[in-house]
C-alpha cells in the first residue's frame, strides 16, 4: 500500500516538474486576440476564464539557428481539440502564405510572424518599454487571420524536440510515400529513406517530415503542400504511440524530452487536463483537413488558400471548439 501511494506520489512530482519547465510564466508573454480586440497579459487572462472543455492551439515548428540567424516556424499547425469527447482536427498553414500585419503595416509570409514578433519584443525592450507584441502573439495574430477563429493557446516545439520525442515513444510507424534522398553537408543533412510502411526512429521521422529537396533532381522534390500532410500524420502517429500501452510504460521519458524542449503558454493546470483526457481520444478521433484548392502564385510569390477551402477548414475546426458531433 505504501510502495503504490509513493509510487503515485512520485509519477505526479515529476509530471509536475516537467509542466513546470514547458509552461512560460505568464509575466513574460502578452497576447492579442482579434476577436477580443485588446492587448492583455496571459495570466489575467487565465484569471478570467474558467477552464474549458475545447480549445484551439497553435502548434509551431521552430528552426531556430544560432549559426544562421534563422528563427523561422516552417511547421504552422493549427488545432482544435475538444477533451470531453475526445476529438481534434488540425489544419496546416503553408509557410508561403502572405497575411496583413498592422504591427509594420504591409504584407509578409506566415512563417515569419513569430521572427517578427521576437524581433519587435526586442526592439521595444531596448527602448525601455513595456513590450506589448512578441512572437506568440504575432503567431496567433496571424493563424487567427488564416482561418477565422481565435486561437487560445500556443505550444512552440523545435527540431531536436520531435526527434527527442519520436524516440522517446519508441518510433513512429508511416507510409513513407517515395524514396527520399538527399545530402547537404552544409547543415549535416542526409536522407537516405525508401518507399513503404515503416517504423522510423526521432532522426529518420524527422528526415520524412522535412524532405523537400531531392539529389536526383526536382522531379523528385517535396512540396510544401507534401510536408504539410506529413506533419500531421507525424503528429496523428505520435498521439497513437502515446495512447497505447507501450506509449504509457514510456511516460517519463516523453515527459523528460517533452520538458527538454517544448515550451507553451497553457497553463499547469490545462496541461494536466489535457493529459488526462488522452484516454479518451483514438486515431478516429483525430481529423487532418486539407486544402486541395491550394495554389501558388508565381507573381506574387505566395501560396493562396482559396476562400472556399478556408471557409471548409474554419468550419470544421469550428465545430470542434462547440463540441458539435458530426452525424453518422
Amino acid at each position: 500500500m505504501i510502495i503504490g501511494i509513493s509510487a503515485v506520489g512520485y509519477a505526479s512530482w515529476r509530471i509536475d516538474q516537467a509542466f513546470d519547465e514547458m509552461v512560460i510564466p505568464s509575466t513574460e508573454k502578452v497576447q492579442v486576440s482579434k476577436s477580443a480586440g485588446a492587448v492583455k497579459t496571459v495570466q489575467a487572462e487565465a484569471e478570467q476564464e474558467e477552464e474549458k472543455d475545447t480549445f484551439s492551439v497553435l502548434i509551431l515548428g521552430r528552426d531556430y539557428r544560432p549559426e544562421t540567424g534563422t528563427n523561422l516556424t516552417d511547421v504552422m499547425i493549427v488545432a482544435t481539440i475538444d477533451k470531453k469527447n475526445g476529438k481534434a482536427s488540425m489544419a496546416s498553414i503553408p509557410r508561403d502564405t502572405k497575411v496583413y500585419f498592422p504591427e509594420i503595416d504591409h504584407r509578409a509570409k506566415a512563417n515569419e510572424a513569430f521572427n517578427l514578433g521576437e524581433h519587435l519584443r526586442k526592439q521595444e525592450e531596448a527602448e525601455g518599454k513595456q513590450p506589448t507584441v512578441d512572437g506568440s502573439m504575432l503567431a496567433k495574430q496571424m493563424a487567427e487571420d488564416v482561418f477565422d477563429i481565435p486561437i487560445d493557446r500556443f505550444v512552440v516545439v523545435d527540431f531536436e524536440s520531435f526527434k527527442a520525442i519520436v524516440d522517446a515513444v519508441g518510433g513512429i510507424t508511416v507510409d513513407v510515400e517515395r524514396d527520399m534522398i538527399y545530402n547537404d553537408p552544409n547543415d549535416g543533412t542526409h536522407i537516405n529513406l525508401r518507399a513503404g510502411r515503416q517504423h522510423l526512429n526521432g532522426q529518420n521521422a524527422l528526415n520524412w517530415v522535412r524532405h523537400r529537396k531531392d539529389d536526383r533532381g526536382e522531379n523528385f522534390y517535396s512540396s510544401d503542400f507534401d510536408r504539410n500532410r506529413r506533419q500531421k500524420e507525424a503528429i496523428k502517429a505520435i498521439a497513437s504511440e502515446l495512447t497505447s500501452f507501450k506509449g504509457a510504460t514510456k511516460l517519463f521519458d516523453v515527459m523528460d524530452a517533452m520538458a527538454d524542449h517544448i515550451r507553451t503558454d497553457l497553463s499547469k493546470d490545462e496541461l494536466k487536463s489535457l493529459f488526462l483526457s488522452l484516454r479518451n481520444f483514438s486515431l478516429d478521433g483525430i481529423q487532418t483537413l486539407e486544402t486541395p484548392n491550394v495554389y501558388w502564385d508565381s507573381a506574387e510569390l505566395q501560396t493562396v488558400i482559396p476562400k472556399e477551402d478556408r471557409q471548409l477548414i474554419h468550419e470544421e475546426l469550428q465545430d470542434v471548439l462547440e463540441g458539435k458531433e458530426k452525424p453518422e
